[in-house]
């Protein structure tokens, strides 16, 4: 049972140590809100990045986003949110890097 304990956290461990891109969905929003035609969707995107596990810069948050999607549709707020993380590792520690993006309807 050990064997197996520590072969399992081993390869737990290994997975993504070359390289991984994995892209989880975080969640979804939507208010009620009458749909009058087709509401354009409005784009966001954050992201940080570490190198090193020494240098850390960026803001994956998803305020950011959502910020981010109102400036450029120009909108003053979204319905039908969906937040999509990203995650992308090289070489484990050695390179880093989270997005979070916000897609969401234009409330007219």
């Amino acid at each position: 049972m050990k064997r197996l304990l520590s072969s399992v956290a081993a390869a737990g461990l290994l997975s993504g140590c070359l390289y991984s891109s994995v892209t989880l969905p975080q969640s979804y929003f939507s208010p009620t809100e009458p749909l009058r035609g087709a509401a354009p969707d409005a784009h966001g995107e954050a992201c940080a990045f570490e190198i090193l596990g020494l240098i850390g810069l960026g803001d994956a948050g998803v305020d950011t986003a959502y910020k981010t999607a109102l400036a450029s549709s120009g909108a003053s707020s979204l319905f039908d949110v969906r937040v999509d993380r990203t995650d992308t590792i090289v070489l484990g520690p050695i390179y880093w890097r989270r997005c979070t993006e916000l897609t969401g309807r234009v409330a007219h």
